[in-house]
């Protein structure tokens, strides 16, 4: 029994010292990217005024236009501040860098994947399920990728696994704990991204109806849980106002992204290859006489648990559909659903460990089963090892196009230096501290007389045409060519279809010019 018991704990340690590594080495070897950026100087400017200005009278930081993502006093209002609230804690701590912007959420990702664990084990009471779900989680490309990011996704996985955690306790009794986890996890997501919380909230609506019969109770707990989340949420919406913005965002194309999502749910969530598995144990078992896989899967709490974690998925995916842009990230809080349901239908229908583990190794460690799953549709996917593969980028020194356009600016231009550009490269602002001027948002009698004026931006994630220098400025500036890695614009975006793991070999010439005359 020791021997046992010490098998499987060094099963965990193994596991989480392979998450240690995948989650925190090299922590800040890229520069941030825009998004990332965005929520550092948000972070600079709460350590300053206590609360996440757009201004610091040098730099504006906006999208779509001052007073449109934030209020009459200049504060951000275009989501909330969770993000930016914690990054500011770590740069208050140890000093502002790239390290220290993407400390927190790395935190929070490496106690998710603990908490996850705990949570299958509390759920099924196995080790062997908790270990093929934590499994899973860790070598997802999604969760690695998003929880390195100095964003709020690592918030909204770890509040993920709370509500499930607090769902199981209110289906097993325990009312208060499970009122308390679910209404903290919506409140948790409200206050990173709203759109998500819909999906979920539907889910649990659903899945109340369903249950019905079986736990008749469970409808005055969730009327506690959402009285709870809405007295949270409340601060934010009449402060922040945030049915103003509808109008700044659209959305369309409502079959093409589903069809998108679900694509990318096959090759970097969930290979729909796995559906196959209860389908043959089915027809072959029974069959042959044989009885359901498991006792467990009659029993209530199990069943209704896993009732909710089907639901979500369909819930999310209708919801994110439906929401502005074609996002992959909105899926990522969503991850730890996945893991658990494929643990268990490795668990429940596989009763060989050789061949239940050969199918765990293939999950983690290739894509095969997904390519397989759309063996005649793969739309742009090979074969390949992917967490391999994104654990020797984690391991490899990464230099892109704007480590060389900054280490430039770093020795040619000074803090004081402004530069022009059609874009909002925030990126530029945090390792530089110039001015940067959006050249999007002037209007016809701006007569702005920048030190240096950028064709297109270096962090840029667009792949656009460069602008042509204004005319009023043309005759005072001399264009320079600096040669710059030819990386991919969108390399540092945590989307493993877009994110760019090694440096690239070859080089191209970077437009910039200079002022050589006139008056500053």
């Amino acid at each position: 029994m020791k021997a046992s018991m010490h098998f499987k704990l060094s099963v965990y340690l193994v596991m989480l010292s392979f998450a240690a590594f995948m989650i925190f080495y090299n922590l800040g070897g890229r520069l941030l990217w825009g998004d990332e950026a965005t929520t550092a100087l948000l972070a600079k400017n709460i350590l300053k005024y206590g609360l996440p200005k757009v201004t610091d009278g040098k730099n504006l930081i906006t999208y779509i236009g001052q007073n449109l993502d934030s209020n009459k006093d200049h504060v951000w209002t275009w989501a909330p501040w969770i993000g930016e609230y914690l990054t500011a804690a770590s740069f208050y701590i140890v000093g502002q860098s790239t390290t220290a912007a993407r400390l927190p959420f790395a935190v929070i990702g490496f106690l998710s994947a603990i908490l996850f664990a705990r949570l299958v084990f509390k759920i099924y009471g196995s080790h062997d399920k908790a270990v093929i779900a934590a499994l899973g989680l860790i070598t997802s490309e999604m969760f690695i990728l998003h929880v390195r990011q100095c964003r709020y996704y690592s918030v909204m996985i770890f509040a993920e696994i709370l509500l499930v955690l607090g769902f199981y306790h209110l289906l097993v009794g325990r009312a208060r704990r499970g009122v308390f986890y679910m209404a903290a996890a919506l409140s948790l997501q409200f206050y990173c991204n709203y759109i998500i919380v819909i999906g979920n909230i539907i889910a649990i609506a659903f899945t109340a109806i369903l249950v019905h019969e079986r736990h008749r109770r469970l409808w005055r707990y969730f009327v506690s849980v959402f009285a709870a989340f809405t007295l949270a949420a409340v601060p934010w919406i009449l402060y922040a106002k945030p049915w103003r913005q509808a109008g700044q965002v659209n959305s369309g194309l409502y079959i093409p992204k589903l069809h998108y999502y679900a694509v990318e749910i096959n090759f970097h969530m969930f290979p729909f290859a796995l559906l196959l598995i209860p389908m043959g144990y089915f027809i072959f078992r029974r069959a042959g006489g044989h009885r359901t896989a498991e006792s467990e899967a009659g029993q209530p709490a199990i069943k209704d648990v896993e009732l909710f974690l089907w639901t979500v998925i369909p819930s999310q995916l209708a919801v994110i559909s439906i929401a502005p842009g074609i996002y992959i990230r909105y899926f990522v809080p969503i991850v730890p659903v996945f893991c658990i349901l494929q643990a268990v239908l490795l668990t429940r229908y596989i009763k060989g460990v050789v061949l239940r583990y050969m199918l765990v190794g293939l999950l983690c460690f290739t894509n095969l089963l997904s390519v397989f799953g759309l063996y005649f549709f793969p739309y742009g996917h090979k074969p390949a090892f992917p967490i391999i593969n994104l654990a020797r980028s984690v391991a490899t020194p990464y230099r892109g196009r704007l480590d060389d356009v900054i280490a430039f600016l770093k020795r040619e231009a000074g803090p004081d230096d402004s530069v022009l550009v059609f874009d909002s490269e925030f990126p530029l602002i945090f390792y530089t501290d110039m001015r940067v001027i959006d050249a999007r948002f002037l209007t016809g009698k701006d007569d702005v007389r920048p030190d240096w004026f950028f064709p297109i931006g270096p962090s840029c994630v667009f792949d656009w045409k460069p602008d042509d220098i204004p005319d009023y400025l043309a005759k005072d500036f001399t264009p320079l060519q600096i040669e710059v890695h030819k990386s991919k614009r969108t390399g540092s975006i945590p989307d493993p279809d877009k994110y760019e793991y090694f440096t690239a070999d070859d080089k191209e010439n970077f437009v910039i010019y200079k002022r050589t005359s006139g008056l500053r």
